[in-house]
């Protein structure tokens, strides 16, 4: 029977570095989650950006986080591509897939590789630097991370703790129908890091997230304070996802942005469960989605911290105080 733990975590997260693992689009979720980080009272050290494939392709994610960093005061700060493909998922395999709501990037041509790469690199050099001191907050496909574990696997209990958004435990999936989008991207990558030996795993899935939705009263909050970053979050909310400008009955979901509220204050968790997770990456209906672990295949595995309750006033608070301040 899973386990219900209350947590009792106040204060800092449990590290201060982190490594902002992103498949950001335009600004959306991605966006808002990196301006709640660099701009929180408590802000922790963000040693740098690495951008995977995911809603759109990593060189063009990469030029979106570069201009947020420098929109947001820190044009220093480092955005590196990382995977530009999933370990083996492909276009041509979602082209054979039914009923799939959303493909992200695979909806698009795939640009030129990028120029510059290293995301990976950066990942090992950074966890390698500090052991024990990072924390890696991925808020897309898990799929630079998985090529670190592959490269290196005695990285994984160096990791100080690793931070998810993705994943569907206990309720239907948002790309296929038992798969979230993140997880079904690359199924190959989340299994490989549910079952590797990173010592604190905190996963927040969509059982968490379909709790959370705002209106377009959220957004006029937002949106009423101008500046360049308000500027990109009511172009994106108001005429993309969830369309406020041209629904204002439309309601949006948060996703990256409850990861991101865990890394500055883990106390505002109220409730989560500890369980033995793993990904199916058999090619099929199934593909990408979450199950219990079999041990016998990950004996060294550790178990993920689910998130099931938040405080949701005072997420949202950190959210809007974030993206209004100047």
């Amino acid at each position: 029977m899973r386990s219900l733990i209350l947590l009792a975590m106040a204060g800092a997260s449990l590290n201060a570095q982190i490594i902002f693992d992103t498949d950001s689009g335009f600004f959306g979720d991605d966006g808002v989650a990196l301006t709640m980080l660099l701009r929180s009272p408590r802000r922790p050290d963000v040693k740098g950006v690495t951008v995977v494939s995911g809603n759109v392709w990593a060189p063009e994610g990469a030029a979106f986080m570069s201009r947020n960093v420098k929109l947001l005061g820190l044009p220093k700060l480092p955005v590196l591509v990382g995977s530009e493909v999933p370990l083996v998922h492909s276009a041509a395999m979602w082209k054979t897939e039914s009923g799939i709501a959303y493909a992200g990037a695979f909806e698009t041509p795939r640009p030129a590789a990028a120029a510059s790469q290293g995301g990976v690199d950066f990942l090992i050099r950074t966890v390698d630097a500090s052991p024990g001191k990072v924390t890696v907050l991925a808020i897309g496909p898990l799929t630079n991370l998985a090529l670190a574990l592959r490269r290196r696997p005695d990285i994984a209990p160096k990791i100080g703790a690793l931070v998810m958004m993705g994943g569907a435990v206990g309720v239907p999936g948002n790309s296929s129908a038992t798969a979230e989008f993140n997880f079904w991207f690359d199924p190959e990558a989340a299994q490989a890091v549910f079952r590797s030996a990173i010592p604190n795993k905190v996963l927040f899935a969509l059982d968490l997230c379909n709790q959370f939705h705002f209106s377009k009263e959220l957004f006029d909050q937002v949106t009423a304070h101008p500046s360049p970053i308000t500027a990109l979050y009511r172009e994106d909310f108001g005429n993309r996802y969830p369309g406020f400008l041209k629904d204002p009955k439309a309601v949006g979901s948060l996703w990256d942005e409850l990861a991101a509220a865990w890394v500055i204050d883990p106390s505002l968790v109220t409730r989560s469960e500890s369980l033995y997770l793993d990904v199916d990456s058999t090619f099929g209906p199934n593909y990408g989605a979450v199950r219990p672990l079999d041990r016998v295949f990950a004996p060294h595995a550790t178990p993920v911290r689910h998130v099931l309750g938040m405080n949701f006033d005072k997420v949202l608070a950190l959210y809007r105080e974030a993206l209004t301040a100047k």
